[in-house]
């Protein structure tokens, strides 16, 4: 039997779409209303938002804004607003997945085509795959603070790599021995994950306290922490500002915005989707962000300049058990393991399966997910405030055109009316022309075209006009509202 015949999924007979395993496979198909696979419900969902909120990325979002110059108060509103906004999409996509019981990639089908779900599927995809590497980057420096912590010798650790790579030898072997450790757990189906996030549930919202008091102690309040005014460094406007950091708030919940059926399809029903989604997304996700803005300010008042990652935090402690605890609670307390599972590996598995299904289900994409996210180089979008920022927002307007497209096709052009068995049928009423629906793919063009010479700029492209980079501070609420 040659390789490719031992790669092939095991053959599941009541599948949908099984005519040579080209359009599903057991991972892909419908789960309907009171299918025992209904595990979730309203505490799991709930939990699933409040383990989504404690988390580097979402601290740093924050964080940032607050390095750049902006008050800690109006870093906070721009994280609210922000998360009031993706909560939109997440609750209209939420509702989708446990009203149909599809994942992302299959609802895809419906507003994209058969064939067209597949270019759909890969910017989403790609964007999963980067959040992969830059989150594991992530969970490798809360291991070196805790190895640091314990062998206070392993700050001296031999450096080999040049200064332009924006990565140290310490920091690579951390961040490969976190890839290590994440795994085992690659190996969890989406069903089970539930069970993590009730952990992270407890442990984080602790630890995020803790840090609250300790800031807000050590800085001598509320005053000398948000009394700080608002003084842009680069001379960029403070509006502009104050809408990059709403973009910068929507870019980490985006990829969730749209990656909700994945999770919903398994909830139990509809109308909790909706007010568990409005309850996490924007009150306890916000609670990161109003973490994130005072501790960074308050390390203003504490240690003379503003600290926009909480590791680098941590190294300012002058206690090596509370540097290694807080480590442990980034990444034991699933902070980041948690996140960079359900929102970046079983994203891409999902993907990954709409293009294989004869060879991929959910972890053996998990684990390809980890391969390229290594691949991802994630170093250079971490290693300083501006290109961790530019990075949120670039990706960002790519997943507003798509949630633009798949929210009004679905709520608007069909009235909720779709055929599910013809999602998983190359003859079905959901086929198009020639497998691509052509309104959704013009749709998601116009969206994208007013935000690429702002993206230009962000990528370094000189004699962009000003009106348009200002225009790019607001890329994913103008490419939704477009598509």
């Amino acid at each position: 039997m040659g390789l490719r015949k031992r790669l092939v999924l095991r053959s599941e007979s009541e599948a949908l779409g099984t005519e040579g395993g080209r359009l599903s496979n057991k991972d892909m198909d419908p789960i309907p209303l009171g299918s025992p696979e209904r595990t979730w419900g309203w505490p799991s969902l709930l939990g699933f938002w409040i383990a989504e909120a404690f988390s580097i990325s979402m601290y740093q979002v924050s964080s940032t804004s607050v390095s750049k110059g902006l008050n800690p108060g109006f870093a906070i509103l721009a994280v609210f607003i922000g998360h009031v906004l993706v909560c939109v999409p997440a609750m209209l996509d939420g509702y989708v997945g446990c009203y149909l019981g599809i994942n992302f990639p299959v609802l895809t089908r419906a507003s994209f085509g058969i064939r067209g779900s597949y270019a759909a599927v890969f910017v989403r995809g790609v964007v999963a795959c980067i959040w992969f590497g830059t989150q594991s980057f992530q969970g490798g420096q809360c291991l070196q603070l805790m190895i640091a912590a314990v062998w206070p010798s392993f700050d001296g650790f031999p450096n080999h790599l040049p200064a332009s790579a924006h990565v140290t030898s310490a920091e690579m072997l951390c961040f490969f021995l976190f890839i290590i450790v994440q795994l085992p757990l690659l190996w969890l189906h989406v069903s089970s994950l539930r069970y993590m996030f009730m952990v992270k549930t407890v442990i984080m919202p602790v630890f995020g306290l803790t840090l609250f008091i300790w800031a807000l102690v050590a800085a001598k309040g509320f005053g000398p922490t948000f009394s700080k005014p608002t003084v842009i460094k680069d001379g960029t406007p403070a509006v502009v500002v104050f809408f990059q950091c709403i973009t910068s708030a929507i870019g980490p919940k985006a990829t969730l915005a749209l990656n909700m059926p994945d999770f919903t399809r398994y909830a139990r029903e509809p109308r909790q989707v909706f007010w568990t989604q409005a309850v996490g997304l924007v009150i306890l996700v916000t609670m990161c962000g109003v973490l994130g803005a005072t501790v960074s300010s308050a390390s203003e008042v504490i240690y003379g300049k503003v600290t926009w990652n909480p590791l680098e935090v941590a190294r300012l402690w002058n206690n090596r058990a509370a540097q290694f605890f807080a480590g442990l609670c980034w990444v034991f307390g699933f902070a980041v393991i948690g996140t960079n599972i359900s929102a970046n590996s079983v994203s891409f598995s999902n993907d990954l399966s709409l293009w294989f299904p004869r060879y991929i289900n959910n972890r053996r994409g998990a684990y390809i997910c980890a391969v390229f996210g290594v691949c991802a180089v994630p170093w250079y979008i971490q290693y300083s405030a501006k290109s961790f920022s530019s990075f949120l927002g670039g990706y960002s307007l790519f997943l507003g055109a798509l949630a633009g497209v798949i929210i009004c096709d679905f709520w608007i052009c069909r009235k909720r009316q779709v055929h599910v068995s013809s999602l998983y049928d190359p003859r079905g009423i959901h086929y198009h022309t020639l497998g691509v629906n052509p309104r959704a793919v013009v749709a998601f063009i116009l969206a994208i075209v007013p935000n690429m010479p702002g993206l230009a700029a962000a990528c370094g492209a000189k004699g962009v006009p000003k009106g348009a980079v200002y225009w790019y501070s607001l890329s994913w609420l103008v490419s939704t509202l477009i598509a």
